[in-house]
């Protein structure tokens, strides 16, 4: 573990927003890939900040994102669908219209002390807005909104 924090990406954090069903499953350790339509510009390891979208709007908690790994639809499903804790038809859904997606391998995964609630995460001085699929925060903001945990 202190091996790979030692090694984490220290200029920026990426915050993954997720379902609810999907946040809450990466923190108890039964999904341990996110599948995305696009790859995200990180190098890993990487610190993600886990924002769970409606209803509960909130950030809930960190994991590090290990690998990025893009591939075919076929190739994906195939290597990583069953880590990803969704069924094929959602995984056929979601993949709608591209013909490569990408896997994000999650490990490390905390619960924050307590949620942050969006108008917490949206108050001054931060003022952040979560985004629709995931968006890169500095080192500086992403420390900020953990701290508002605790």
């Amino acid at each position: 573990m202190t091996e790979d924090i030692a090694k984490l990406d220290q200029d920026r954090m990426i915050v993954l927003s997720l379902k609810p069903r999907f946040a809450e499953a990466i923190l108890a350790g039964t999904k341990t890939v996110e599948l995305r339509r696009t790859t995200p510009k990180i190098e890993v390891p990487t610190l993600a900040l886990l924002y769970a979208s409606t209803p509960l709007r909130a950030l809930l908690g960190t994991c590090i994102i290990t690998s990025a790994n893009s591939a075919p639809l076929s190739d994906l499903w195939r290597e990583f669908g069953s880590r990803a804790e969704l069924s094929f038809p959602e995984f056929k859904s979601y993949f709608d219209g591209v013909e490569v997606g990408t896997a994000l391998t999650l490990t490390q995964q905390r619960r924050l002390t307590r949620r942050v609630p969006l108008q917490d995460l949206r108050a001054e001085p931060i003022a952040f807005r979560p985004p629709q699929s995931f968006a890169y925060v500095d080192a500086r903001t992403g420390d900020r909104l953990l701290r508002m945990a605790a």
